[in-house]
């Protein structure tokens, strides 16, 4: 077949002079058009092994977990948004000094949220709950540990990006902070962590929920 193309999408097309090969020429279209429309897959693995080259702006639904992806040139990630929320419940409690992840007495620790990082490598993570101390004055925290596919701790809780009360009465709080550096179209975990600030102080914290947001 004579080798012409459309300007904007370069899909081939036949000429008067070429053979009359409708098949051929009905393959060679077809193929053409295979990498530009949304395909589907079970799977972001099976995605991978059916697509080992992809192209900047190839557009692909997988299954499972439900997402609309795309190629940016690099990595596959999510069309649009797709922000994650976890709550749980039960209260719990600690003494421990250092960021736990587990309460005590509570059900369904670690409460991690997994997202996939977008193309910009940034999320926004929200954590809130209701909590209270055992001691006037003495702080109790609630932050977040984000860690990669490899279970690797990429940005640990911290003070200065958690929420935290310093009174007896039982309180409502929250807090979000941005992550940046994330590996586009990876998956991460965001889990809610806790302590107090000192060991003869009891946390309390109830009704916990952390939220992430991907930044496109």
């Amino acid at each position: 077949m004579t080798t012409q193309y459309t300007p904007l999408s370069g899909i081939p097309y036949p000429q008067p002079s070429d053979p009359a090969d409708l098949p051929a020429q009905l393959q060679s279209l077809a193929q053409a058009l295979d990498g530009r429309t949304v395909l589907r897959f079970g799977t972001a693995a099976e995605r991978d092994t059916k697509i080992p080259a992809p192209v900047a702006g190839m557009v692909a639904w997988v299954a499972s977990p439900p997402r609309l992806t795309h190629y940016t040139g690099s990595a596959w990630t999510p069309v649009g948004a797709v922000p994650v929320f976890r709550i749980n419940s039960t209260a719990g409690t600690t003494t421990s000094t250092t960021y736990a992840e587990t309460l005590t007495g509570a059900t369904g620790d670690p409460m991690a949220a997994s997202f996939t990082a977008p193309g910009s490598g940034q999320v926004i993570v929200t954590v809130g709950c209701y909590a209270s101390s055992s001691a006037a004055n003495v702080a109790s925290y609630m932050g977040a540990v984000v860690r990669n596919a490899s279970n690797t701790v990429v940005l640990a809780a911290n003070d200065g990006r958690a929420a935290q009360t310093n009174g007896v009465t039982r309180s409502s709080l929250s807090t979000q902070f941005l992550v940046t550096g994330l590996a586009p179209g990876a998956t991460h975990t965001a889990t809610p962590a806790y302590r107090s600030a000192t060991t003869a102080n009891t946390a309390t914290f109830g009704t916990r929920y952390i939220r992430v947001d991907p930044i496109m």
